[in-house]
């Protein structure tokens, strides 16, 4: 009997044991019955992987009946005017309150409901293999995939033309649904690029393209990180 009770124990410990795929929780805000968590993931993993922390998390937090896990991506801050961008929503519901979207079951049996609300990992994969046959001279400085708008922004400099710049906004199947080509300006020691008679410009460092907006030119808007 003992022997079966250190065996259960062993068990158990493996079923919550943490996931390779490193994470951090960045924000935790209380919901009814429960708690919604911001959930930094360092790539865009695929659905199991996702599932896993979910789970992990749960087992974690068993006083809480209800349970949204928002997934993010690297570039993300929630000190951006526009918030961030969850590419992925895992949640358990209340047991006595089942969901019809309550379709998946994680390693301890739980229901849950997950959504992609972005672009799936192979999807992703995909968008950053895309480069217009148009801008083959030109030097690619950076692909941004943006799972708001669903969108994926190109950034390209022309060597032959004094360093122009080039932004290509493309959808989901690759057609170009925008094409800037931005005015450069130095302020503070910043470099801008300015994509709107308004005024509304980008900042690409460290990796990070981050968006103004002429409404509030120094706080970030929205912010992505390259090739993820």
């Amino acid at each position: 009997m003992k022997k079966m009770l250190i065996l259960c124990l062993v068990v158990l410990t493996a079923c919550h044991s943490k996931p390779k795929t490193p994470f951090r929780i960045l924000k935790s805000e209380k919901i009814a019955n429960g708690a919604k968590l911001g959930v930094l993931v360092n790539s865009r993993i695929n659905k199991q992987q996702l599932v896993d922390i979910a789970a992990y998390i749960k087992s974690d937090s068993s006083q809480y009946n209800n349970l949204q896990l928002d997934f993010i991506l690297p570039g993300n801050s929630y000190e951006n005017k526009g918030g961030v961008i969850v590419y992925a929503t895992a949640t358990y519901h209340d047991k006595a309150v089942i969901a019809p979207a309550d379709t998946v079951k994680d390693n301890d049996n739980n229901l849950l409901s997950f959504e992609f609300m972005g672009f799936t990992p192979e999807k992703a994969k995909q968008l950053l293999t895309l480069n217009p046959q148009d801008m083959a001279d030109k030097q690619l400085l950076g692909r941004f995939i943006d799972d708001g708008t669903k969108t994926i922004s190109l950034i390209y400099e022309d060597k032959h033309t004094d360093g122009q710049l080039y932004i290509l906004e493309l959808d989901s199947i690759g057609k170009v649904i925008a094409a800037i080509q931005p005015m450069e300006v130095t302020a503070r020691g910043i470099k801008k690029m300015v994509v709107s008679q308004q005024g509304d410009y980008m900042v690409l460092k460290d990796s990070i393209l981050t968006m103004y907006s002429s409404a509030d030119y120094d706080k970030p808007f929205r912010s992505l990180k390259q090739n993820l």
